[in-house]
């Protein structure tokens, strides 16, 4: 397997990627909502289209010099696979994709863009892929919210995280298969992040620190439906 590598958080390459990162989800949802219905639907169209172009790009571009590999290179992490669940929303704005965007795919995606994992390099080009993946999280559920017009559900938070289980069940599966480690079922990642327990400690080893990143997720679902479940309640 591929060693990882990481961008130091607050350094100097850390602000500018996520500032720009920032400065393209809010562009372009203020230019959505200036635009007319039709181009709104357009433009949700032509953002599934470069999600995808942007994965086929990068695959080939593993193929092409050789270091993909089942291990590494299948979209299986989890943001992965939200990746692919948000260019379904774009495609469809289908209620359950929003909802799994929103309360699974984007703490995932501000977790990372926080602490940056590279699991491909460091290169120019696998950096703009990490910030363009996981930034595209964070963009399709307040695009979703302030371009689609789409709210989420009555106990969706809850519903998405027993949808995430089965993720969990089937990468584990694979990664047993495989000796992968997709979704970081198989051991912890190395980022700077103070979610992530030490591997020193009890709480780092496996499968302890599973339960703790399932209950982060747990946790960050429940924050992120706080505002939602207040709003409903002031509208009754």
């Amino acid at each position: 397997m591929m060693e990882h590598k990481i961008i130091p958080p607050f350094s100097n390459e850390w602000y500018i990627y996520n500032l720009i990162t920032i400065f393209v989800i809010v562009g372009i949802i203020f230019f959505s909502k200036s635009i007319s219905s039709t181009h709104k639907n357009r433009l949700s169209l032509i953002i599934a289209g470069l999600f995808i172009c942007e994965f086929l790009f990068m695959d080939i571009y593993h193929i092409y010099t050789g270091i993909w590999s089942m291990q590494d290179s299948m979209p299986l992490h989890l943001c992965s696979i939200m990746w692919f669940v948000s260019i379904y929303l774009f495609l469809t704005q289908k209620q359950w994709a929003f909802e799994m965007i929103l309360f699974i795919g984007m703490p995932g995606g501000i977790h990372s863009l926080l602490t940056p994992e590279l699991t491909h390099g460091d290169s120019f080009l696998h950096k703009i892929d990490f910030f363009v993946g996981h930034g595209g999280l964070v963009l399709a559920p307040f695009y979703a919210i302030f371009v689609m017009k789409m709210w989420p559900r009555k106990n969706a938070w809850w519903k998405s995280f027993l949808k995430l289980q089965i993720l969990v069940l089937i990468v584990g599966i694979i990664n047993y298969l495989l000796g992968s480690n997709y979704m970081y079922l198989a051991y912890p990642p190395i980022a700077n992040n103070p979610l992530i327990p030490s591997a020193e400690s009890f709480f780092g080893q496996w499968p302890y620190y599973i339960l703790i990143f399932e209950l982060a997720v747990l946790m960050h679902a429940i924050i992120i439906n706080i505002p939602f479940l207040l709003k409903s309640e002031n509208k009754k």
